[in-house]
Order: C-alpha cells, then sequence, then structure tokens
C-alpha cells in the first residue's frame, strides 16, 4: 500500500510540473506579444506625433512633415499645409518631384512622379488651406526626396512661391 501512494503522489507531481510548464510558456508567450504590440503602437504614436508637430508648428508659407520612415515595400499619405502670408487672395499650383530611391523608380509617388498634386488652390489673405499625395515604395534599399514646389499663379506663373522637401527613410 505504501508504494501505491508513493505512486499516486509522483504522478500528481509530475502533472502538476507539466501544467506548471504549459501555463508559464502560455504567459511568457502573451507577454511578448503584449510588449511587441505596445511596442508597434508607440513607433506609430511618436511618427504620427513628428508628423502633427511639423504640420501644426509651421510659421512660413509651408508645412510638410520632415521625414517619414516607410518600409522597402509601404504606402503612406502626406499633407502640405499652405499659408498665404499676404493680405490679398492668391492663386497656387503644387507640384511634387521625387528624386532618388534605389534602385531607381522604386519610390513613387500618387500621382506619378513630377506632376501636379493640386492647381489652382485659392487662398484668401492670412488664409490656410491643406493639400495631400501619396508615396509608394516598391522593393527600395535606399530612401530619397521629395520635393514640393508651389508657384503662385496669381501675379506671374513663373515665380516660385515656395518649396519643401521630405525626406523618404527605408527601414
Amino acid at each position: 500500500m505504501d508504494k501505491k501512494g508513493a505512486i499516486e503522489f509522483s504522478m500528481t507531481t509530475i502533472m502538476v510540473i507539466i501544467i506548471g510548464v504549459a501555463v508559464l510558456a502560455l504567459g511568457l508567450t502573451w507577454v511578448r506579444g503584449t510588449f511587441t504590440q505596445v511596442g508597434t503602437i508607440t513607433e506609430a504614436a511618436l511618427e504620427n506625433a513628428e508628423t502633427i508637430f511639423g504640420e501644426v508648428g509651421f510659421t512660413g508659407k509651408i508645412g510638410t512633415p520632415a521625414v517619414m520612415i516607410m518600409e522597402s515595400d509601404d504606402a503612406k499619405r502626406y499633407r502640405v499645409n499652405l499659408r498665404n502670408t499676404g493680405t490679398t487672395p492668391i492663386t497656387l499650383d503644387a507640384t511634387a518631384t521625387i528624386i532618388g530611391g534605389t534602385p531607381a523608380n522604386c519610390i513613387t509617388g500618387v500621382p506619378a512622379t513630377s506632376e501636379k498634386i493640386a492647381t489652382g488652390i485659392v487662398i484668401p489673405g492670412g488664409g490656410t488651406t491643406e493639400i495631400g499625395g501619396g508615396i509608394l515604395t516598391k522593393d527600395c534599399t535606399e530612401g530619397g526626396i521629395v520635393r514640393i514646389d508651389v508657384v503662385d499663379t496669381t501675379p506671374n506663373p513663373d515665380i516660385s512661391y515656395t518649396s519643401e522637401a521630405i525626406a523618404i527613410q527605408i527601414r
């Protein structure tokens, strides 16, 4: 009888150890997944904050995010804020030109590279407006630059109103 009790005790101990190891493994997996999600959410929040501060804090004629961090195969939208620093209404055209990217043409825009992203934008004196575009990366190994050129078509369509660049970084 003593041996039977010893065997039952051993079986119970083994079952408790197996259940304990299983619960520990599941717990560690859950903790790792939670921290991965927190890291992703934090990274996205910081990236959005950088974009928002770049757009809200502009005091000149144009405000864009300074940097867009993208994956090698990614798609993101960007916003460009424009301000009329004068007192009379103006009409603007905006063109986005994509420069760089390895391999060649791995960074493209929406619309296509070096096309107007907005035409005939009327901004009242002292007013602001927002335009936007998009960037697509396809098998990129190096980043590039998106140059935004804005021309005032009201007085003279050949004179640049303002320009800004957005650096594209590839992870």
